[in-house]
């Protein structure tokens, strides 16, 4: 079954490597796969890759560039990761759209997602946007995955507990909401060391809030990208994702591989995760103070956090590996390659 797997941003952010990941699965399950996409893109490495750059979201030069490709290809469907590749494949000078998966990573789809044949929705809560925006629309969820290297379970700290963050620096993720709070645990006395790993557009701000909140380097470290995420991960001894909006929330299930207990938002994709708060904590979105007392419950009873953190990794694995996310993206192929005779 050949298979087209179109993402046409540049970036490097979660959409563009879950994009790379689908590749690498389809290719691990023995699918014929071409991706295509910008030509400085993450797919760009990839021995399987047909460069397309794209003027704009309904560029017809692009949408007949994009079906010499895939005719060429002889693709009997087509994943599209983000809206441009969802608009691409939708254009109708592509003459693909009944052929078209799009995988719907957050809750910012547009109309053109109602040209296709089906959406893939990374959890329940983006599904629901789908099916209220586009009722008409076949869609189903197909949660996000990745390759997760397991860690043995933290012990409890020794010493000044390390809490860990990583992510993109952006208002959507509440690094603001995070230093808050560790600025009120300092407040009462209680020492942390708050590591925080990424880049993006809200550095500078964070890096001022910081300073104005008097936390130190000694309180806080800003650590940029890290590679590997797992090693990082592994040096906390708690995670957290205080994040406004999170659609799925990856880092979350690396974090419960790398056997460190989590504290995350009450929001739909790390609720999806943590199972309602089974396998973590959860307290209330953009509230410090909540987190900050999430915080302290978790150092008090160290034993009641690990044994979470142990069901939390043996979950992780089952479900979010990149074994798993295959069998799953396997078996949705393999459906729809039944409805169109491939």
């Amino acid at each position: 079954m050949p298979i087209i797997n179109l993402m046409t941003a540049k970036g490097r952010g979660g959409l563009e490597i879950m994009a790379l990941r689908y590749h690498e699965a389809l290719e691990a399950a023995g699918f014929d796969v071409l991706s295509v996409g910008h030509p400085e893109g993450v797919l760009a490495g990839l021995k399987a890759f047909q460069p397309l750059k794209t003027g704009f979201s309904y560029d017809p030069l692009a949408a007949l560039r994009f079906r010499s490709i895939a005719h060429g290809h002889q693709a009997d469907c087509v994943l599209a990761h983000g809206n441009r590749a969802i608009a691409l494949a939708a254009h109708g000078w592509s003459g693909y759209a009944h052929r078209t998966l799009a995988v719907v990573h957050n809750f910012r789809f547009k109309c053109d997602l109602g040209k296709v044949r089906e959406a893939l929705c990374v959890s329940d809560a983006v599904l629901g946007a789908v099916q209220q925006a586009h009722p008409a629309l076949t869609a189903r969820v197909v949660e996000d995955f990745v390759p997760l290297v397991s860690r043995p379970v933290k012990a409890a700290p020794q010493g000044v507990p390390r809490i860990g963050v990583l992510g993109r620096l952006h208002v959507n993720k509440g690094f603001d909401v995070l230093l808050e709070a560790v600025a009120r645990l300092r407040d009462e006395g209680v020492r942390v060391k708050l590591r925080i790993a990424g880049d993006g557009p809200e550095k500078d701000a964070l890096t001022a809030q910081a300073a104005r909140l008097g936390l130190g380097p000694e309180q806080v470290e800003f650590a940029g990208w890290v590679s590997p995420v797992e090693d990082f991960l592994a040096q906390a001894d708690v995670f957290v994702l205080p994040s406004r909006v999170e659609p799925f929330g990856l880092v979350v299930a690396e974090a419960m591989a790398a056997g460190v207990p989590v504290i995350a938002s009450d929001i739909d994709g790390p609720k999806t995760i943590l199972k309602a708060g089974e396998l973590g904590l959860m307290v209330p979105p953009e509230d410090p103070l909540a987190l900050a007392m999430g915080l302290k419950a978790v150092f008090a009873d160290w034993s009641a956090a690990l044994e979470r953190a142990r069901k939390a990794q043996a979950h992780a694995l089952e479900t979010y590996d990149q074994k798993a996310g295959q069998a799953r993206l396997t078996a949705v192929l393999r459906d729809v390659g039944q409805e169109i005779g491939a």
